[in-house]
C-alpha cells in the first residue's frame, strides 16, 4: 500500500483496513486494473480518479442539516448551555467535508442571536473538500454566516487540535473509518481541543464506551462535557 499511499496523498494506515480494503477493491473494478499497483499507476496520471479514489477513502458525504436531530439537540440544549454566562462562544467542525455541518451550525447560531460572538472553524484532510467550503454554496445560509466561517487542512490523527480551546467540537462520523489506534489518537485530539466545560459532539453511530478515561462525561446522546483539565 506504500505507493498508493504516495500516489493519493493519504495516510491510509490510519483507515480501517477493511475500509481501505473494500475501496481499493471498488477502485480496480471500476477503473478495470488488476491489482494495487496497476491502481496507484492510473491514479498517478488521472486526477479524477484519484480525486474519487480520495474521497472514497476520506468519507465525505455531507449535508446540511445531516442528522436533523442532532442539530435540534444543539439548537434547543447544547448551544444554550453553551452561551449562558459567556461573551463569546468557538466552534470546530473536525473533519468538516463541504463545510455544510459548520455553515448548518452557523445558521442556528444566528437563529438564536449568537452569530456576532462566534469563531467557527472546519477543518477536512482533503483539499479538494476544503475548495468547496470555501465557495459555501448552499441554500438558506447568509452571507453574515459565510463570512464567519472559516477552514484549514488538518489530519486529525497526525496534526493535533487548532491552536486555542473550544467550546464545542464537532466531529461526526469520522472515527468509525479509522483503525484502533488512529481512533485513540483522534479522540486525544478532540479532547485536547475542548474548553473546560466544553462540548465535543460525536455522530449518531459513535460513542465513547469509557468517557471518564478522556475526562469527559455524558451530557446527551453522542454528547459529551469536558469537566477535567
Amino acid at each position: 500500500m506504500g505507493e498508493l499511499e504516495r500516489v493519493s496523498g493519504l495516510p491510509l494506515a490510519s483507515f480501517r483496513d477493511e475500509h481501505v480494503d473494500e475501496q481499493v477493491a471498488r477502485a480496480c473494478r471500476r477503473l478495470d486494473v488488476p491489482d494495487v499497483l496497476s491502481l496507484a499507476r492510473v491514479l498517478r496520471s488521472d486526477e479524477a480518479a484519484r480525486r474519487r479514489f480520495r474521497r472514497s477513502i476520506a468519507i465525505s458525504h455531507a449535508a446540511m442539516f445531516r442528522d436533523p436531530e442532532q442539530f435540534a439537540l444543539l439548537e434547543e440544549e447544547l448551544l444554550p448551555r453553551l452561551l449562558a454566562g459567556t461573551a463569546r462562544i468557538s466552534a470546530w467542525s473536525a473533519g468538516c467535508s463541504d463545510g455544510s455541518e459548520l455553515y448548518s451550525l452557523g445558521v442556528v447560531l444566528e437563529r438564536l442571536g449568537a452569530l456576532n460572538r462566534s469563531l467557527l472553524l472546519g477543518s477536512d484532510l482533503l483539499e479538494e473538500n476544503l475548495a468547496l467550503a470555501q465557495v459555501g454554496a448552499f441554500d438558506g445560509v447568509s452571507d453574515a454566516v459565510r463570512a464567519r466561517a472559516r477552514f484549514e487542512r488538518r489530519d486529525l490523527t497526525a496534526d493535533g487540535p487548532p491552536p486555542g480551546r473550544w467550546r464545542l467540537v464537532l466531529c461526526r462520523n469520522v472515527a468509525i473509518y479509522m483503525g484502533p489506534a488512529a481512533r485513540e489518537r483522534l479522540y486525544g485530539t478532540l479532547v485536547a481541543a475542548l474548553a473546560r466545560r466544553g462540548v465535543l459532539l460525536l455522530g449518531r453511530s459513535e460513542r465513547l464506551i469509557d468517557p471518564a478515561r478522556y475526562g469527559l462525561c455524558a451530557i446527551a446522546p453522542h454528547a459529551y462535557e469536558r469537566v477535567g483539565g
